[in-house]
């Protein structure tokens, strides 16, 4: 049997050597807390609003444009109606100013209204006024012809600014698809950064937690050992509880479904092809632009995809042109952001609407020097 001192002795040592091991040094890396992580988090939630609201303004902008044009496209077809209807009347107007000509020239045996006028006076004195009457009449036609001219070089002149302002419109268009296709991006990379600082901060709160715990455990065993060297009555050591409560596993992310009814998107698209291609167009009504006739497609086959070629690139899943399958979607781009999108075929082949209208073609050697990429819907 141990003897009271010995177990005394004994105790007073394990103690002391608990003691000495809980206050060892711990090695921590140097790396930012939680509230740090949060304060960048927050700081890239920002940018993500902001970038969203500058895109929700160029979106209403070009929104805009796109009346515009449509208003700029109907004022130059009334002015193409105007300029042929005043070319028929200045045309009717120079034939029957001819026929007076040739009548006033007797030079033509078949038309002697104004010779006859003339020579049928019954004095000298009313000859003169039928004379003067007919020059008179001569003159007006051709000072009406004049001013029918100067009309229709108005109207051409007119239709030449409109022109160079549906040019000026479109190229506008072009540059603000491609400022919203980088803000898009932006957009995403900086939702994806603040989705791995969420998932960074859970992690890093817990581990936080855990060394917290961790402290709280250790000091309340250095209080307990303390009062039992004080309080000590010849009664063993307890065993301190030195299990950690392991981190909570965080949970995959949701697998997003493959969507289908491809096949109809495709035989959608077909039905359209031949139709010319319309800037801004998004129906039948209208015809389409290539990002109008994805979306139309799609949208018959139950698919939803976004307006514009740079948002239907975020919203589909890339594959390769390995992979890449009949129906999927493939993107373009001519420099600077995605700008042109189609539905690829297979067999190298793609359905879409560019500037000779809806088109099936081959990815030829022209296509493949812009393709970005292929997305599943």
């Amino acid at each position: 049997m141990i003897s009271k001192y010995t177990k005394r002795t004994w105790l007073a040592l394990t103690l002391a050597g608990g003691i000495a091991f809980s206050t060892l040094p711990i090695e921590v890396q140097a790396e930012e807390s939680s509230q740090e992580m949060m304060a960048q988090k927050q700081k890239i939630d920002e940018e993500v609003k902001a970038l969203a609201t500058e895109l929700a303004k160029l979106q209403k902008e070009r929104d805009a444009k796109v009346k515009v044009f449509e208003q700029v496209a109907k004022e130059i077809k009334e002015v193409d109606a105007d300029i042929a209807e005043t070319t028929a009347r200045i045309e009717k107007r120079s034939a029957l100013l001819a026929d007076r000509m040739r009548a006033y020239q007797a030079k033509d045996s078949g038309v002697n209204l104004y010779v006859d006028a003339v020579f049928s006076a019954s004095s000298i004195t009313d000859m003169m006024d039928r004379v003067v009457a007919v020059k008179t009449f001569l003159t007006a036609d051709q000072t009406l012809i004049d001013e029918q001219t100067a009309d229709n070089n108005a109207l051409k002149a007119q239709k030449k600014v409109l022109a160079e302002k549906k040019a000026e419109l479109e190229k506008q268009f072009q540059a603000l698809q491609e400022q919203e296709g980088e803000i898009e991006v932006k957009k995403a990379e900086n939702e994806a950064k603040s989705l791995k600082l969420k998932e960074k901060i859970a992690t890093k709160q817990e581990e936080e937690r855990l060394e917290r715990e961790r402290k709280e455990a250790e000091e309340r065993a250095a209080q307990l050992r303390a009062l039992q060297q004080q309080q000590f009555n010849n009664v063993e050591a307890p065993q301190a509880d030195v299990s950690t409560p392991k981190a909570a596993a965080v949970p995959a992310g949701p697998v997003k479904p493959v969507g289908g009814g491809v096949g109809t998107a495709i035989a959608e698209a077909h039905k359209y092809v031949g139709m010319p291609y319309s800037w801004g167009g998004a129906s039948p009504a209208t015809s389409f632009d290539c990002s109008g006739l994805t979306q139309y497609s799609y949208a018959k086959a139950g698919i939803s995809l976004p307006r514009t070629a740079a948002q239907q690139y975020l919203a589909t899943s890339r594959v390769s042109a390995s992979a890449a399958q009949p129906g999927d979607l493939v993107f373009f781009s001519y420099g600077s952001g995605i700008a042109h999108v189609g539905i690829y075929l297979g067999n190298n082949m793609m359905i879409n609407s560019q500037n000779s209208g809806v088109t099936v073609e081959p990815l030829g050697s022209w296509w493949q020097q812009y393709i970005v990429g292929y997305g599943r819907p």
